[in-house]
């Protein structure tokens, strides 16, 4: 097995394509890159491990970052599978690049197959957001199960109606929760608001058992994301009457509300940060206005959660300054995840810039690699192609803040580092005893 140095790879693409991605013939960046290729990433947000199926028909339908034409999916196929893209053809190449993986499966194991491929990306850990751990080896690939999960106990129509994704999301999710009550021990979810509570903090505690190092909170899919401070009494006659009548939506959210603070309270006691989707996602069905970041603002200022990490996925797109802003507070940090693919290199180099500039103590390394339709093989070819151009838009971006006086060349590295790792060990209670 043989990695790809970043630098290395940077050098012979610069020199085989001289008149795209500029930034490689900068002695500065190559300098920067060079000292940060040495350093193995810590990746916060991924989804590797789930199976997709490749669908090139949906480019149409996609940014050009996740189309299966993005000329970085071609350059993992040629690298990582010995599977060039010949005349254009894609799928001829992907099924090539399956056939290889499919023998690296089989030989190395799954778990053998991911340490290898995390070693080809230099990545020491990837956090891999999933309901269940089934794949996780709690080493190399580390769990972030799904909270939001936990927040539908009672049958919820007047929510799922909202639109097809409300509803196929919803029932996959109380599908979830079904198994959390079987593996609870328990034939049903709990009849009284005080019991269920006790088996939501139950169930995080298993988490953390079973090795979740973070739980997810997806709901600016499904809903705002303001979570209003709604009293225990109120909580507990919705709950009741949501037993036997159908609830409003407001007083469904009104319960989630309340049982969202409940396990942000509870995962700070446990020591699991709180990650949160917030910034735009996949459409149609998002609604731009709920998932702004600014609607996390009266959590975030509530001394009651301020033993609680939060973590910003996806850092508030396209509101990054706002993201940015908000992770100057002691328990908030900041995801770059997504950005990856939505921003050419250097697009992202210009918002890790900004976070930079605001808190590059909170500046997560992450990607958001998935089996998306549009990448070829699945969610490691994409991962593959997200960490080396994202190694580039950070060095890219420190480079522009020496260069402008901002930071010396030492300064910029321990940075670049901290980004990298440095901050997630921190975070996360982590020793860098393998940082390089």
């Amino acid at each position: 097995m043989t990695t790809a140095p970043i630098l290395m790879t940077v050098v012979a693409l610069a020199a085989a394509e001289p008149r795209t991605r500029p930034w490689r013939d900068d002695p500065l960046f190559r300098r920067l890159a060079e000292r940060l290729d040495r350093v193995r990433a810590i990746d916060n947000h991924t989804h590797l491990i789930e199976e997709g199926t490749f669908n090139p028909a949906s480019d149409a339908r996609m940014p050009l970052g996740l189309r299966s034409t993005d000329p970085r999916y071609a350059e993992a196929l040629r690298d990582r599978f010995g599977s060039p893209v010949k005349g254009g053809d894609v799928s001829a190449a992907a099924a090539r690049a399956a056939k290889v993986r499919a023998e690296r499966m089989s030989r190395l194991g799954p778990g053998g197959y991911w340490a290898d491929h995390l070693d080809y990306t230099r990545t020491e850990i990837a956090l891999v957001n999933q309901d269940f751990r089934e794949g996780i080896d709690g080493r190399r690939l580390r769990w972030v199960p799904q909270a939001t999960n936990l927040l539908y106990p009672l049958p919820a129509e007047a929510l799922m109606k909202r639109s097809p994704k409300h509803r196929t999301g919803i029932q996959e999710i109380q599908v979830a929760l079904k198994r959390f009550v079987a593996e609870s021990g328990l034939d049903a979810v709990p009849a009284d608001l005080t019991t269920y509570v006790a088996f939501v903090e139950a169930t995080l505690t298993r988490w953390k058992q079973q090795g979740a190092v973070a739980v997810k909170f997806w709901d600016a899919y499904l809903r705002t994301l303001v979570f209003e401070d709604v009293s225990e009494e109120r909580a507990a006659t919705l709950y009741a009457r949501g037993r036997t009548a159908p609830l409003t939506r407001e007083e469904y959210l009104a319960l989630q509300d309340y049982l969202a603070r409940r396990i942000f309270s509870a995962a700070g006691e446990r020591k699991l940060p709180v990650h949160i989707h917030s910034s735009n996602g996949v459409p149609p069905f998002l609604r731009t206005m709920e998932a702004d970041v600014r609607n996390l603002d009266s959590v975030l200022t509530d001394v009651r959660y301020f033993d609680t990490q939060f973590v910003l996925i996806h850092g508030g797109n396209p509101l990054v300054e706002y993201g940015a802003y908000l992770a100057l507070k002691p328990h908030v940090w900041y995801d770059m995840s997504a950005m990856t693919f939505l921003y050419p290199v250097p697009d992202l180099a210009g918002v890790l810039r900004k976070v930079l500039i605001y808190a590059p103590e909170k500046l997560l390394f992450s990607t958001d690699a998935a089996a998306y339709p549009g990448i070829p093989v699945g969610s490691e070819v994409q991962h593959s192609s997200l960490c080396r151009s994202s190694r580039e838009a950070l060095a890219l971006a420190l480079a522009g803040l020496v260069r402008d006086g901002v930071v010396d060349m030492d300064a910029a590295v321990r940075m670049g580092e901290k980004v990298l790792r440095g901050n997630a060990e921190r975070l996360y209670g982590w020793s860098s005893a393998r940082g390089r």
